[in-house]
């Protein structure tokens, strides 16, 4: 018993990776990219004459012994394939193939509901009966992937299986929130979950379909025991990060944080990106508010000249409110009061400006702000005096709590680079 524990367990760790991908809202391509790595075996999907609709190239032949890691593969247009003999029998389970100019005989697996074929390399007959187990396991999610792709085109989405998920993130005031919602169970998302958005921005090209991938890839191996929906398209990523609705929204922000911080270390050697998530929402409303955060947050990251990194926007709630176009004469306003420390620090070659960025963020502590900039307290307080006479500003915190304030956002309204055009 203990051995046919230990025997089936790959299988069904890796029904619990296929179910889960699925019901994150994997596209038809997930799936067979998935089929590919966890089997190492050529596939041909095709309809139920035989003729091929997409195909998976395995890289190298596969050993005989049960392997948990993935394996190297190729995308094969359908062009590239020809059928050479189908199964002409009821009982066969066999069809041939000339792939790019190979022969590959296939076992033949219909789908449950018999308008498609996965037919994958015979060959895996002669392996670790797990392969098949696990390929035939993921033969539901097969033919259900391909009912949504088949409604979605029939809808007029035939380019991108995201599209009409997409359309609502980027146009929900113009959907009544029972089109949202019928869109939302079409893709097996549940709006009325707490979530958090969770967007990584690959940072080197606008659209590089294989960098895509391979973070898909890898992102969803990370979060393979969280629950989540996952979107994306061009140079993005999105990650709706599910929580039940009785969770506490700072614990759910923080949680959230906490992960997007761990997934930027794990990815941070093999791509360049910017991750930026939301706060925490519910209900068909806010999901595009969700997703529209999580891009404020990486305008922001850049914005203050960050390097590539993971931000929350709960914690940049002040950049995004000086971000709001009606605060334009404010922002106006902020160039007037902090210009002449500028000036002077341009013409100068002074540091004063960084000076009173320290001063606020160690709250007006003068020996942590010297030690931050590295000097000592007496020079601090020189130049804290050299900066009230410029600014005609004293820091008296009893009587110039409002002033203090205003001063804060003036220094936040250059960090947000706004001192380079304040038209904007």
């Amino acid at each position: 018993m203990g051995n046919d524990k230990a025997y089936n367990k790959p299988v069904y760790n890796e029904l619990i990776r296929v179910s889960n991908l699925y019901y994150s809202n994997c596209s038809l391509s997930d799936l067979l990219d998935y089929l590919a790595g966890v089997s190492g075996f050529t596939f041909i999907l095709t309809d139920a004459g035989f003729h091929p609709a997409a195909a998976r190239l395995a890289f190298s032949s596969h050993r005989n012994t049960f392997a948990a890691s993935d394996h190297a593969f190729g995308e094969i247009p359908p062009l590239q394939i020809s059928l050479l003999s189908p199964a002409c029998e009821p009982e066969s389970d066999t069809a041939e193939f000339s792939v790019s100019g190979e022969t590959v005989v296939c076992k033949a697996l219909p789908l449950p509901n018999y308008s498609y074929y996965l037919c994958i390399d015979k060959k895996i007959e002669l392996t670790d009966s797990r392969f098949l187990a696990i390929v035939e396991n993921a033969l539901p999610f097969l033919a259900l992937t391909l009912d949504k792709e088949t409604a979605f085109t029939a809808a007029g989405f035939s380019n991108n299986f995201y599209a009409p998920f997409l359309q609502v993130l980027h146009s929900s005031s113009s959907k009544t929130p029972d089109e949202i919602r019928n869109i939302c169970n079409i893709y097996n998302f549940n709006p009325d979950l707490k979530r958090v958005c969770m967007t990584l921005q690959l940072q080197d090209s606008e659209d590089n379909e294989d960098e895509l991938r391979e973070l898909i890839s890898r992102l969803r191996k990370y979060l393979n025991a969280d629950k989540y929906f996952l979107v994306y398209n061009h140079n993005f990523a999105s990650v709706f990060l599910l929580y039940p609705y009785k969770d506490q929204d700072l614990d759910i922000i923080t949680k959230s944080y906490v992960l997007s911080n761990n997934l930027y270390k794990e990815l941070e050697s093999r791509f360049s990106l910017r991750i930026g998530i939301s706060s925490a929402h519910f209900g068909v409303e806010t999901i595009a508010l969700s997703f529209e955060e999580s891009f404020k947050s990486i305008k922001v990251q850049k914005q203050l000249n960050l390097s590539n990194s993971a931000s929350s926007y709960f914690e940049q709630s002040i950049y995004h409110i000086l971000n709001i176009p009606e605060l334009k004469d404010f922002r106006k306003l902020s160039r007037d009061i902090i210009s002449p420390l500028i000036e002077y620090d341009a013409n100068n070659d002074t540091n004063f400006f960084e000076t009173l960025q320290q001063y606020f963020h160690n709250s007006f502590n003068i020996q942590k702000t010297a030690r931050a900039l590295y000097i000592h307290r007496n020079t601090l307080t020189y130049r804290l005096q050299h900066i009230k006479e410029l600014l005609k500003f004293d820091f008296d915190f009893e009587h110039n709590t409002d002033a203090l304030f205003t001063l804060y956002l003036c220094i936040c309204v250059y960090q947000l680079g706004y001192h380079k055009d304040f038209t904007s």
